[in-house]
């Protein structure tokens, strides 16, 4: 996903309901300028299970261009 490569930043949301298994966003740009939060859950087995996408609101784009 463009996000995940175009330098996100990323935050720790919530602990998983599996011991491990903890749940990230990831705050950044597509390639057409577009600004994305994902929801995902990191497992151990070191993958990333995407939950959820949608435009960031204004006050994740204010602490983004931080």
């Amino acid at each position: 996903m463009e996000v995940l490569e175009n330098r996100p930043k990323f935050q720790r949301k919530e602990a998983g309901h599996r011991t491990g298994e903890d749940v990230f966003a990831a705050f950044g740009r597509t390639n057409i300028g577009r600004f994305l939060s994902i929801f995902f859950v990191y497992t151990r087995g070191k993958r990333a299970i995407i939950v959820s996408v949608r435009e960031m609101t204004q006050k994740e784009r204010r602490k983004y261009a931080r």
